[in-house]
């Protein structure tokens, strides 16, 4: 359920591009720092623009630094991390645990090899790192671990409605940026990222529809129909599927209307109205397995 809230590159100044890798770097830099260097293979799309828009809405310039990677001894522009960069690293740290424990939950015994892996991942480097983000934000630790058990009961429930299987997702995503924002959270921001997190919930379902059915695993557009290749699914339920993706869409792009920003306004903006559409637009045509960080 990360990595899908990506720029479109092929719409998008260079200026703006290159701003974006920058943070992208410092991000994965910073997790590196606070949380080791294993833990920079969690860095994904998604939270790099949450990283970008909340230095936007606090009115943090970024500064810039050219350092090597790790990857790569040439050495590239990346914005220096900071607090605000500290508070992202925990909430992304939160949000793998709970993935990864909500993935041990849910697998099957025939899955076994992948459970014992995501078992041993979240034992060997997530746990550590869980409890320090969960010390600097108790109230965000237990709303996803709230939600998360919400999601699993409405599953179990066998809830056929998409809106309120996406809601527990939509709400953690609204409520970190309005503890990390505080004060300078308004209504606007929240609906936004809302919006962003159900379509990010509903885009990760229709993107595993062939993966669950194989595996036998849960899937929103499952309850009350039997699945049985992409082409029917698609036959089947296409209009409804562009109905849902593009009213969270047109929902965020509304939002953003009405929050204006000083600084990285170039790439949110291409993220926001270009990059989500690509993305919808990726899974309406068919299009094999988006490109996403899955964990």
């Amino acid at each position: 359920m990360f990595g899908y809230v990506i720029p479109d590159k092929m719409n998008m100044f260079m200026k703006d591009y290159y701003n974006y890798k920058a943070y992208y770097c410092g991000l994965c830099k910073r997790i590196g720092k606070d949380c080791g260097q294993f833990m920079r293979l969690t860095t994904n799309y998604d939270m790099v623009f949450f990283d970008m828009f909340c230095h936007a809405v606090m009115e943090i310039k970024p500064n810039y630094n050219s350092e090597p990677c790790i990857l790569s001894p040439k050495k590239k522009s990346v914005v220096k991390g900071d607090e605000l960069t500290d508070k992202v690293v925990d909430i992304n740290t939160l949000l793998i645990y709970y993935k990864l424990l909500d993935d041990k939950l849910d697998s099957k015994k025939s899955d076994l090899a992948k459970s014992l892996a995501k078992s041993m991942l979240k034992s060997l480097v997530v746990s550590g790192k869980y409890k320090k983000a969960k010390k600097h934000f108790p109230e965000l630790d237990k709303l996803f671990c709230d939600e998360y058990a919400r999601l699993r009961e409405l599953e179990k429930q066998g809830t056929a409605s998409i809106d309120m299987l996406a809601d527990p997702f939509a709400n953690m995503l609204k409520v970190a940026v309005k503890i990390v924002l505080d004060s300078k959270c308004t209504e606007n921001i929240e609906n936004l990222f809302y919006f962003l997190g159900k379509w990010v919930y509903i885009i990760d379902g229709i993107d595993d529809v062939d993966k669950d059915h194989k595996k036998g695993e849960f899937n929103p557009f499952f309850v009350g129909y039997t699945y049985q290749d992409k082409d029917k699914f698609y036959e089947d339920k296409g209009a409804e599927i562009e109905f849902l993706l593009m009213t969270c869409y047109n929902a965020i792009k509304s939002a953003y209307k009405n929050i204006e920003l000083k600084f990285n306004e170039g790439a949110i903006t291409n993220i926001l109205w270009y990059g989500i559409l690509m993305r919808t637009q990726d899974i309406l045509g068919r299009k094999e397995n988006c490109k996403k960080i899955r964990i």
